[in-house]
């Protein structure tokens, strides 16, 4: 039969079953169908007839055939589209996974099931920002598209990935069976270890993971506790996993509950300044002291900055403690009969003060006066070079008046370029260092090789750290102008500070009294 002989061989069976079953029930028929013709072209067909008796008796089939191949392959087409349409609403761009939106419905429908326990992994790309700084944004797209096949690749059937934002993931993990999440979990990390290709060289993709389990039914809950998991595993040194625990929710309330309190304290004046002096290396005067900032919390009592400034710094609040300290610092120099009058005073400026744009006109608007005050840079300050914003405040730091010292000499990495680019008035041994040098001939050479460094450089030097005499009588041997630490003091509050100085004045007048009536 000819009209069977140009069907497509993947419509036949289909077409002729419709016409056989159309003569046999005397009915009615219609069929869309392909065919082959001649020259090879493919057309598509839509077939109707009417089925009656003919003049004869004879059963026959009565229709007609159009060739709807144009408007087949347009609703192909709106198929097509619509199809990528829905794709790009529901997953991201650049790598495919599915997005925010997305996830959110998955995870919905995923709670009307009853009884399914599931795992959420929360994922962060480490230190991204400085990816797209050192690479360009092509490389970080890169990185982006390596995490999410390595995502991919972990999870099976019925298990969900997402790109949420930014270099931020998560996958849903439905555990059905025992260790399922952590198998998964095991082969993401194992997987990131794994270097990238990046041009001539590789990179190696560091990522933070909170992990959290729960029913179906508490998304909410779940989506929390990943979110703690993975703060927990950023602040306890990123590319880690950490599974969420309800430890880590009590420290994190009162982590929460400390830097409210921090900040009323802030605000109430709780924050000030306790002293620890600095004696000259030789005659064991105090020459200056260096203010550390103490909290007077309402009900923990006297807290050292151990206690409060990660919080500090987790919140922004940094900059705000370095200015309350140089503000009650100030108003202890100006009180009446001070003993800050005579001594130079050390006050520590973190990285985030010395970068600040607005730091020239804040300290325009105090009293200072020139040559009485110090600021403590942490070495750490000058990983390679100085920024210009650093630059400009360095400079009006110094226009006021005000010198400036390196702290933990040798712990940090201030290259002798920085030093002489800096120029700073006085550097400080870190304590580290200082406290082997009883025992240890190489850390006292260490010392002392800081101390020529210094000097060739026309800087003075300060030890911190000093426990004993003895480490004192070495220090000033090996060249050491300046000492401090617990064989001179503790840090003390302003009023015992003076008692303290005030009672020291006394001791010299009268041992020079009885020197001059022998």
């Amino acid at each position: 039969m000819i009209w069977l002989d140009s069907i497509h061989p993947d419509d036949l069976v289909a077409t002729n079953e419709i016409f056989l079953r159309a003569i046999e029930t005397r009915s009615d028929y219609a069929s869309e169908f392909r065919i082959i013709r001649p020259d090879g072209a493919t057309r598509y067909l839509r077939s109707r007839a009417r089925y009656f008796i003919d003049a004869a008796g004879d059963p026959c089939f009565v229709g007609a055939e159009w060739d709807v191949t144009d408007d087949v392959l347009l609703n192909k087409e709106l198929e097509r589209s619509r199809a990528e349409a829905r794709f790009a609403a529901d997953h991201d761009h650049l790598t495919g996974l599915l997005n925010r939106r997305s996830f959110d419905c998955a995870l919905s429908e995923l709670a009307r099931q009853e009884s399914v326990k599931v795992a959420l992994l929360h994922i962060d790309v480490d230190h991204f920002k400085e990816i797209n700084d050192r690479f360009g944004h092509a490389v970080g797209d890169l990185v982006l598209s390596h995490v999410s096949k390595i995502l991919l690749e972990a999870i099976s059937a019925g298990d969900v990935a997402a790109r949420l934002g930014g270099d931020e993931f998560a996958v849903v993990i439905t555990e059905d069976e025992c260790d399922k999440t952590i198998a998964v979990l095991d082969q993401i990390q194992r997987r990131l270890e794994s270097p990238l290709p990046v041009g001539d060289q590789t990179l190696i993709v560091p990522c933070s993971i909170g992990v959290a389990s729960a029913m179906s039914a508490d998304f909410a809950r779940l989506l929390s506790q990943s979110d703690l998991a993975l703060y927990h595993a950023k602040r306890n040194g990123r590319n880690r996993a950490e599974i969420f625990s309800d430890e880590m929710a009590s420290t994190l309330a009162n982590e929460r509950q400390l830097a409210q309190d921090l900040r009323s304290g802030l605000a109430l004046g709780q924050i000030r300044p306790f002293y620890q002096v600095q004696v000259d290396a030789r005659s064991f005067r105090v020459n200056g002291v260096e203010a550390l900032a103490r909290w007077h919390h309402p009900t923990r009592g006297i807290l050292a900055p151990a206690h409060f400034l990660s919080i500090a710094s987790s919140n922004g609040l940094v900059a705000e403690l370095d200015d309350v300290v140089l503000k009650a610092v100030l108003s202890d120099m100006k009180s009446s009969a001070s003993p800050l009058e005579v001594i130079r005073v050390s006050v520590n400026l973190s990285a985030d003060r010395l970068d600040d744009p607005e730091l020239t006109a804040k300290l325009d608007g105090y009293d200072i006066p020139p040559g009485r005050l110090s600021f403590e840079l942490i070495e750490t300050i000058f990983l390679d070079s100085l920024s210009d914003q650093v630059r400009q405040n360095i400079q009006a730091i110094k226009s006021f008046g005000i010198d400036i010292e390196i702290d933990d000499l040798g712990s940090g990495h201030a290259s002798l370029l920085g030093l002489l680019e800096l120029r700073p008035d006085r550097v400080k041994i870190d304590r580290q260092l200082v406290t082997p040098i009883l025992q240890s001939v190489p850390s006292r050479r260490l010392v002392g090789s800081l101390v020529d460094i210094a000097r060739a450089l026309d800087m003075e030097v300060i030890a911190e750290g000093v426990e004993t005499l003895e480490h004192a009588n070495v220090l000033a041997a090996l060249g050491v102008h300046t000492l401090q630490g617990y064989a001179f003091g503790r840090p003390q509050s302003f009023a015992d500070l003076s008692a303290r100085l005030e009672q020291e004045i006394f001791d010299c007048e009268r041992a020079e009294i009885v020197g001059a009536g022998r």
